[in-house]
């Protein structure tokens, strides 16, 4: 079974992110179809195997790929997760078996057809647990609440003794993307880095290092390939206090923006040392240019609401602020195209 995204549809396509409940869900998967979504994003711990072993069966990716394809949809994004290059990260015995299974993770998600691979990161909170203190659910437009982040407690410490340095991260880093590229060329996909959330050089006293556009550009040249990329998330890239425009500029002219996490916040961290993640339409940025911006550079990928926020009549799925979401970035989208 195919599942990949169409290509050469020169548009960019509308994208949402499902969890591992929604094999459980198929009615969600039709309701996606018709409020016009295209593509989907998926964690890989929605395969059955990956969330004991971190590695992927053929039957569990199989599973996926045929639910999804029942549905009318594709998967654009298969995205691993970080706590399983957690050794990797910290230079445990494990190292070499979790490379090796990011690896076959890799292969097996291009003879599904899935385009786009994510590999993530080593975020701080993989060390020291987040102070659940600097984030708070708060009122926006409505009474609708979203999330605020306050990092001003979290910032500027010292490093812990467990903590890797900056220099260290990037030496383990390196070494799973030398591994993980060649692969990824062999089987047909792309790599996609989503980068530190939140995008600081440290948080709790644990480095970070892909936090700022000159990060990804290092990560670009260090291990040069069409097939290395990045996650361009329009809200962490805001709350660093860059230049969203500049960044899209910067990285879609090289090609290197393989998917985008179509988010908007109000605030950025060196201004107010914190944000506020809220509605696409009440935030800081004008996500229509952002749309103009995406299109000026030829992105023909997906664009994703990324985070649900919660509105007074939806429920716990989320689905009428996926519906809003969707219908704003259609709109976008139609008036690109009409132009």
């Amino acid at each position: 079974t195919r599942t990949c995204a169409q290509e050469g549809d020169n548009v960019m396509k509308i994208g949402t992110r499902i969890s591992p409940d929604w094999l459980n869900r198929p009615k969600d998967f039709q309701f996606l179809k018709q409020i016009g979504v295209d593509v989907v994003d998926i964690t890989l711990d929605i395969c059955p195997a990956y969330k004991e072993t971190g590695r992927l069966s053929r039957e569990g990716v199989e599973r996926v790929a045929e639910v999804v394809d029942k549905a009318g949809l594709k998967v654009e994004r298969a995205n691993s997760l970080s706590r399983y290059l957690r050794s990797a990260f910290l230079g445990d015995p494990e190292v070499e078996q979790e490379i090796d299974n990011l690896v076959h993770n890799i292969g097996l998600c291009g003879e599904f057809g899935f385009p786009v691979v994510g590999v993530q990161c080593f975020q701080a909170g993989q060390l020291a647990k987040a102070d659940e203190r600097l984030r708070s659910w708060v009122e926006g437009r409505g009474g609708y609440q979203h999330l605020k982040v306050d990092l001003r407690e979290a910032l500027d410490r010292p490093l812990l003794e467990a903590s890797p340095s900056h220099e260290e991260l990037w030496e383990r880093t390196l070494k799973i993307y030398r591994a993980a590229i060649p692969a990824a060329e062999e089987a047909g996909v792309k790599i996609a880095m989503h980068g530190n959330d939140p995008p600081v050089p440290s948080l709790n006293g644990v480095a970070q290092i892909l936090y700022d556009l000159d990060a990804f550009d290092r990560l670009f040249s260090e291990v040069p390939s069409d097939h290395n990329g990045m996650t361009f998330c329009v809200g962490t890239r805001y709350e660093s206090g860059q230049d969203v425009f500049e960044g899209i500029r910067r990285f879609g002219e090289k090609g290197k923006i393989f998917h985008v996490h179509f988010r908007n916040v109000k605030g950025t961290i060196p201004a107010t040392g914190g944000y506020q993640e809220v509605i696409p339409d009440s935030g800081d940025l004008n996500m229509f240019e952002v749309a103009k911006a995406l299109h000026d550079v030829a992105y023909e990928g997906a664009i994703d609401y990324d985070h649900i926020m919660k509105l007074a009549t939806d429920g716990p799925e989320g689905r009428e602020y996926i519906a809003f979401c969707v219908g704003q970035m259609k709109g976008y989208l139609d008036a690109i195209r009409a132009a």
